[in-house]
């Protein structure tokens, strides 16, 4: 059974600037490309705490903002929306970036 429907779990979220690669802070204050490896934030405030820590890592990363997830009862963590769940799978970029190399 899912935990965390109404959005109370959430991750910190950006994109690289070298290569726009979306990338979640961890828990030793790094950027990573790797959701299961991002620091969770369990409640609203541990939430403001996460975006003020990104905020201050934000070297090499873009606009970082929390994003909601949702864990399972192996404590797999997966975005909820859709737009989210599409950001993690970097589907769109690596279609983005192969057009842009076949054009170069």
């Amino acid at each position: 059974m899912a935990k965390n429907l109404s959005g109370d779990l959430t991750v910190a979220s950006a994109n690289r600037l070298v290569d726009g690669i979306v990338v979640f802070l961890d828990d030793a204050g790094q950027w990573t490309p790797r959701l299961e490896r991002a620091a969770v934030a369990r409640d609203k405030r541990a939430g403001e705490i996460l975006l003020e820590r990104a905020r201050v890592e934000a070297f090499g990363v873009i606009d970082p903002f929390l994003v909601a997830v949702s864990e399972d009862d192996d404590g797999r963590i997966e975005p909820i929306s859709l737009r989210e769940k599409i950001r993690a799978s970097g589907l769109t970029f690596d279609a983005i970036a192969a057009e842009a190399v076949r054009y170069a």
